[in-house]
């Protein structure tokens, strides 16, 4: 096991608790991937894990060692991004990476080629000689991504690696994480739901504090009815009797077993006046039904 967490919990006043009764277990070369909405507690377990903030109770081991006797121990065999993580303005990605990883005892030749591959992989050779301060935020959090990935730690801590990236930038990055899957074990923190689906072994949903439910993404999605989902717009009350179904804001999420349910469904509402698309069951219906759901663009807490 390369992360025992028991009963973590964290207040700053004694009163309010920003993390409460969390337990976590993650296995070597797994990802697992810490999922929830603003507030959620997951920066501040991630902060826990990687022995940055003290936990006002519980118990944790990370990688053998008792994290909060040995914090140093812990820090010289792990890797992470904080969330809030920016290079240094007047460094290259290239000086980023390849500094970092001579400063954690790679030699000059090893170094080179870490770094390199790194950089390659992320899309960020061609500008690997240009400052941080003329290259753009999504630039700048790939090479943070790229230092990270080329140390080889044997943990891995990403804390919204992608936030702010443009779509083909966050797949850059979930190519890399897919491939780091099999060389290190990775915790990595997301409020974007395709990105826990696309990248995880293991998502853990959290909300106010603690863990709502986890496992993989299969037995996540088995916790909701049906194979289809019929989202129906338009409409002040829903006309769905015999099925399962949750308003959202402005729109209704019917649950129906199969493509034919779904289509019959769809017609019968747009009948009324309404409107409504069909899509597969997907792990966003998991968090509306367990947290409530929460828009992309929500930060992450």
């Amino acid at each position: 096991m390369v992360v025992e967490a028991e009963g973590l919990g964290k207040t700053y006043d004694g009163v309010k608790w920003a993390l409460r009764d969390v337990d976590l277990d993650v296995n070597r070369g797994r990802l697992v991937t810490l999922l929830g909405p603003n507030g959620a507690g997951k920066t501040t377990l991630v902060r826990i894990l990687t022995t940055e903030l003290k936990p006002s109770r519980g118990r944790l081991t990370i990688l053998g060692e008792d994290a909060l006797r040995n914090p140093e121990r812990v820090r010289h065999r792990i890797a992470s991004i904080p969330q809030e993580a920016k290079p240094i303005y007047f460094v290259t990605p290239y000086e980023l990476v390849f500094s970092y990883l001579v400063f954690r005892g790679f030699s000059i030749g090893d170094a080179r080629f870490e770094a390199r591959r790194a950089l390659e992989e992320l899309g960020l050779w061609e500008v690997r000689n240009r400052v941080m301060n003329n290259l753009s935020g999504g630039y700048k959090r790939r090479a943070l991504v790229a230092m990270v990935l080329a140390s080889g730690a044997e943990l891995i801590f990403l804390d919204e690696p992608t936030t702010g990236l443009d779509v083909f930038s966050r797949r850059s990055v979930w190519d890399a994480l897919a491939r780091l899957k099999s060389e290190s074990t990775v915790v990595l923190t997301t409020h974007y739901i395709e990105e826990a689906e696309f990248l995880s072994d293991e998502v853990v949903v959290m909300d106010n504090g603690s863990v709502v439910t986890r496992g993989t993404v299969d037995e996540l999605l088995s916790k909701v009815e049906g194979e289809y989902v019929v989202e129906a717009y338009g409409l002040d009350k829903p006309v769905f009797e015999g099925y399962s179904y949750v308003k959202l804001n402005n729109r209704y999420l019917v649950y129906v077993n199969s493509s034919e349910e779904s289509s019959l469904v769809a017609r019968e509402y747009a009948k009324m006046g309404g409107k409504a698309l069909v899509r597969r069951k997907t792990l966003e219906d998991v968090v509306i039904r367990l947290v409530g759901g929460w828009s992309n663009d929500e930060a992450s807490g």
